[in-house]
């Protein structure tokens, strides 16, 4: 009940406000057209005056009249002098003996009046009379060479206006009185529509409230209750994929920190290789250096020189993999066929030692992200098809592309020692090396996995066995 008589206030204010700007804008529209018709007539009717009204009133006459036919809300004009004298008044046009026609004795204006036609600029006299409201124009007639004689008072009336504005009033609030009636009838047959779409809803809140995503609201009302059941189906999706992502980052972190747990053992194991190393030849040295050996002497501090070695290079590696993700250069558009001739170019002298050939095919194409990064991965893997050359026959490598699923993949083909399918993946573990014998901290291929996989890509390594060669592939996202 409350509601409906808010709705209704509303309306009946709503419609009170609308006639009163109405007849404000009805009486700027009058006011504005018998403005604009005054300061066209003037000159018409001042110099029809001067022609007319002495030697051929018949014809003045006319003027007048197809004048006041144009602007059916001036009623009546005046012509006067400066002095005050009223001249001409078309109230009296018909009657060619008094006042308007010539011979007439003229009357004079009210001091009022007098100033406003003696101005050069038009003026609005407004009043009231028994009838209401009333306007008054005067309108100056400058010559063209600028002499001011006359000016002609014209009359407005408001009585059509006001006629129209009652009709418009009297419409408005018989059409108000329709919308509140037909407002409290759509107001009670929505209170029954909302009453089970609601109800549906608190049940649904509630299930949610308890933890149960599964359940979904079925409200056809073309309205915006469907539009609310729709929003809260919509938002008891996102939470259900919200609780599946967050059992998903559980079990990334939880497969994280396995993996960590295994890092960490790793570190621990060859970092202590190298200091154990160090240890050993210390004693040694301690040894050799007390029986005054100097030749063992040197091989102690060489094989301590090499363990340190050993140690700075896991550690270097192991920053890079570290930085990996947090610290990054801006992305850019990247040529991939670039890359791979600037990482042939770095490593030509090993690649001249080593004899090993390097095929480039063209078209390799574009990808986006971090030139540097990407250049390590060309630099790694071919660096690790000359690490485990087969020794028979050229040594070949070829950097290539072939298409796949989500885009190009990129391949590194060698012609060497062949992988073991048991070890496809473990290729990629950290310090993971699989022939011991050759140099190497293990992390070069982890660096290249941990890079692609950083680029929002995958690599894999493809192998029959032992002598047949293995060919490193990765993807990119295609650069746009």
């Amino acid at each position: 009940m409350a509601l409906a008589t808010i709705v209704a206030a509303m309306l009946l204010a709503n419609a009170a406000w609308l006639v009163l700007s109405t007849r404000q804008r009805l009486r700027e529209r009058l006011e504005t057209s018998a403005s604009l018709f005054a300061s066209l007539a003037t000159g018409p009717v001042c110099s029809a005056y001067d022609a007319y009204f002495d030697s051929g009133y018949f014809k003045f006459r006319q003027v007048v009249r197809d004048l006041l036919a144009t602007a059916a809300d001036v009623t009546r004009l005046e012509i006067v002098d400066v002095e005050g004298r009223v001249l001409f008044d078309s109230v009296r046009l018909d009657d060619g003996a008094s006042g308007g026609a010539p011979g007439a004795s003229p009357r004079h204006l009210d001091p009022v009046r007098l100033d406003a036609a003696r101005r050069l600029e038009p003026t609005t006299i407004r009043g009231r009379d028994a009838e209401g409201d009333t306007l008054e124009i005067v309108n100056p007639w400058v010559e063209d060479w600028g002499r001011h004689r006359l000016s002609v008072v014209y009359h407005v009336s408001y009585a059509k206006l006001n006629a129209e504005y009652r009709r418009y009033a009297r419409a408005t609030l018989a059409l108000t009185a329709v919308s509140i009636v037909l407002a409290a009838l759509f107001g009670l047959a929505l209170a029954r529509r909302l009453t089970r779409p609601l109800a549906g809803l608190t049940e649904g809140a509630r299930e949610i409230a308890q933890g149960r995503f599964g359940g979904r609201l079925d409200v056809r009302t073309g309205d915006e209750l469907q539009t609310v059941a729709e929003a809260f189906n919509e938002m008891a999706e996102r939470l259900e994929k919200t609780r599946a992502e967050r059992e998903r980052l559980i079990e990334e972190l939880e497969r994280r920190n396995a993996e960590l747990e295994r890092f960490t053992y790793t570190v621990s194991h060859d970092l202590r290789s190298p200091l154990v190393t160090v240890r050993g030849f210390v004693d040694l040295l301690e040894k050799d250096v007390a029986a005054a050996a100097p030749e063992r002497v040197a091989k102690d501090l060489a094989r301590i020189r090499g363990a340190t070695s050993t140690m700075e290079a896991l550690l270097r590696e192991l920053l890079e993999l570290s930085r990996l993700g947090r610290v990054m250069n801006p992305a850019e558009r990247v040529s991939l066929d670039e890359l791979a001739r600037q990482a042939t170019a770095l490593l030509h002298e090993r690649l001249l030692a080593a004899n090993v050939r390097v095929d480039i095919q063209p078209g390799l194409g574009f990808a986006h992200g971090d030139r540097i990064r990407l250049l390590e991965v060309f630099q790694n893997l071919i660096e690790n098809a000359v690490k485990f050359r087969s020794g028979q026959g050229e040594p070949v490598v070829e950097v290539g592309s072939r298409p796949g699923p989500g885009g190009p993949v990129i391949t590194v083909r060698d012609n060497g020692v062949g992988i073991d399918a048991r070890y496809h993946d473990r290729v990629f573990a950290l310090f993971e090396r699989l022939d011991p014998r050759v140099e190497g901290t293990g992390v070069g291929l982890a660096l290249v996995k941990r890079i692609v996989e950083v680029h929002g890509g995958r690599v894999w390594v493809e192998s029959e066995g032992a002598g047949q060669g293995s060919t490193f592939c990765f993807s990119l996202p295609v650069a746009p």
